[in-house]
């Protein structure tokens, strides 16, 4: 007579393989991965949860990123490296991760957890360290660097500017002009309108071969960070012009 009782375990390690495959590494104790989907809600029905796997995973994709970073732009100032690691080891990112890998649907829960908790970004970022975590443990540092480059890191570019399409277009810009060595770039206020409670600031962006570009906002800051998207998107359009 077949035993009913492991008919589910049998689906969840089917689901988990499978799972596996899309993560990219191929699991020697599947019950690492079972382990880093497994909420601490399930506490009462004797189920290890992720908490520990969370926080290796933690403690290596900060590593792991501050590393691809560090190599990838050498020339950035420590304080523009932090600001793109913090990028991508913050909760949104990774929480786009995780949906983008089904993470949330593979998660065992207990009857405390809301289903709004089980799908928040607090959650379902700690389930990306926390399958890091399991990683690094199932297959050492190659495999869990690898599942940071693929998953991660993957818009980070050996050609792009860092975080181009994740920073301000402030940081963007300072990135594009530092590695065309075009030097610092500078912005002035040229305008100010308006009343006091709705005025709208001018100010152009330039570097110091004079091309330059406008920006209007309702403060100074948005006005500038609109005058450094025009400026970047004038230098990438000669760059590609020149290259042709």
């Amino acid at each position: 007579m077949p035993d009913r009782t492991s008919a589910p375990k049998d689906a969840r390690r089917r689901l988990l393989r499978a799972l596996a495959k899309e993560l990219g590494h191929e699991f020697t104790e599947l019950d690492h991965l079972d382990r880093a989907l497994t909420h601490a809600s399930t506490g009462n029905e004797g189920k290890r949860n992720y908490e520990r796997m969370e926080f290796l995973g933690d403690a290596f994709l900060n590593f792991a990123v501050a590393d691809a970073l560090f190599q990838q732009e050498p020339e950035i100032p420590e304080g523009e490296l932090t600001e793109t690691r913090s990028h991508f080891v913050s909760r949104k990112p990774l929480a786009a991760v995780a949906r983008k890998l089904d993470l949330g649907n593979h998660l065992m829960v207990g009857k405390g957890l809301r289903a709004s908790e089980r799908d928040g970004e607090r959650i379902l970022a700690d389930l990306v360290e926390a399958v890091l975590g399991a990683i690094y443990l199932d297959g050492g540092v190659r495999a869990a660097r690898s599942f940071v480059r693929r998953h991660i890191l993957s818009n980070l570019e050996a050609k792009a500017p860092i975080g181009s399409d994740t920073l301000d277009s402030k940081t963007a810009l300072l990135h594009h002009c530092q590695r065309h060595q075009l030097g610092q770039p500078r912005y002035d206020l040229v305008a100010t309108t308006g009343l006091q409670h709705e005025q709208q600031f001018k100010v152009v962006a330039r570097v110091p071969d004079d091309r330059s570009a406008e920006g209007i906002g309702p403060n100074k800051r948005s006005a500038e960070k609109a005058a450094a998207a025009r400026l970047l998107h004038k230098l990438r359009n000669d760059d590609s012009a020149a290259e042709a």
